[in-house]
Order: C-alpha cells, then sequence, then structure tokens
C-alpha cells in the first residue's frame, strides 16, 4: 500500500514538474503583459430580510443603506510605471529576478507574505502556512505590497495570508497561469 501511494506522489508530482516545465518563469518579452489576477474575497454575508426588518431591497437602496463593499486583493507583474503611481510602496526582497505588486481595495489586517510547504495525505497534496516571510500590520489602498519573487516548478511555494473581517485567517498560494503567464493567488484552506 505504501508503495502505491509512493508512486501515485511521484506520478502526480512528475505531471507537475512537466506541466511547470511547459510554462516558463519569465513571461515573453514580445507578448503583452499579462492583465492583473483579482481575487475576491467576500468577508461577510450579503443582507438578508433579517439585517433590515420591514424594508425591501429597493426601499434599502433608497434609504441610502448600502450592501458592504466586496474586499479585492490583485497581483500582478510590477512594472516601474506601475509602482511610481503610489507615494509609497511596502517592499520585501528575496531571491528572485520578477517583481509582483500586491494591491487591496479596502484596508486588510495581519496581512503576511508566507512560504508554504505541501505534503501528501490520503492521496491529496495538501498546503499549509510554514513560515511567516514579512507582515504587515495594516494593508492600505494607497500603499501597495511590492516582492522579488521566482517561480520555482509546479508545486507552489509562497503565498499570502490575512484575517479578514470575520477574524477567520484566508490563505492564498501564489501560482503562474499556464495559458498567458499572469501571476494568480489561489485560495487553500
Amino acid at each position: 500500500m505504501k508503495q502505491i501511494k509512493l508512486l501515485l506522489l511521484l506520478m502526480t508530482t512528475l505531471s507537475m514538474l512537466i506541466a511547470g516545465c511547459a510554462n516558463p518563469s519569465l513571461p515573453d518579452k514580445n507578448v503583452p503583459a499579462p492583465t492583473n489576477t483579482d481575487v475576491s474575497v467576500s468577508t461577510e454575508s450579503e443582507p438578508t430580510d433579517a439585517d433590515f426588518p420591514g424594508i425591501t431591497d429597493s426601499e434599502r437602496l433608497d434609504t441610502g443603506v448600502s450592501e458592504p463593499e466586496e474586499l479585492i486583493i490583485s497581483v500582478e507583474y510590477a512594472t516601474d510605471e506601475l509602482i511610481n503611481k503610489y507615494d509609497a510602496v511596502e517592499e520585501f526582497e528575496e531571491a528572485g529576478f520578477q517583481k509582483i505588486i500586491f494591491t487591496t481595495n479596502l484596508a486588510v489586517k495581519n496581512f503576511r507574505f508566507i512560504e508554504i510547504n505541501s505534503q501528501e495525505e490520503d492521496g491529496n497534496i495538501e498546503f499549509y502556512e510554514s513560515k511567516v516571510l514579512y507582515s504587515l500590520d495594516e494593508f492600505l489602498p494607497d500603499k501597495p505590497f511590492v516582492v522579488t519573487w521566482m517561480e520555482q516548478g509546479a508545486i507552489p511555494h509562497r503565498g499570502v495570508a490575512f484575517d479578514d473581517e470575520s477574524g477567520t485567517t484566508r490563505h492564498f498560494y501564489l501560482s503562474m497561469s499556464g495559458e498567458d503567464g499572469s501571476v494568480l493567488l489561489v485560495e487553500f484552506p
């Protein structure tokens, strides 16, 4: 049974490595830069009639009571032109050659750039936060976070985590799109 699990893990890893080889880490200079990747993170539930007793949806809109804004965290390749749009940025440099920039539309508490590890459990590869590389008490819309980063194969090794408005910690790993090479954020438990 252990041999079958080991063989399955090796086959999965090999297929991920082959897929990673098909997607180069550096974007082609002749191809236009990919668009940014937004991750919408709903931090509050949709309002219900119980939240506004006796008021219909149209009456709520007429009275100025609005739904909470949805949190959006974006990541894209950072250019000097993009970075220079901001008065200040928070920056973390590690071994790497590609700068990426994270932006948010709402303030986020306890934002962390993290190292991710994985383990095989019940035939599945599971990711987990192993180390905080850089942290911000508050990640603000007017002060993006810039990281020097390098994709290392098909298995994610870096990501971000933060506490949403309800106090729940959310984790996302960084990946690269196989379609256009853009940077992606993918949520994991």
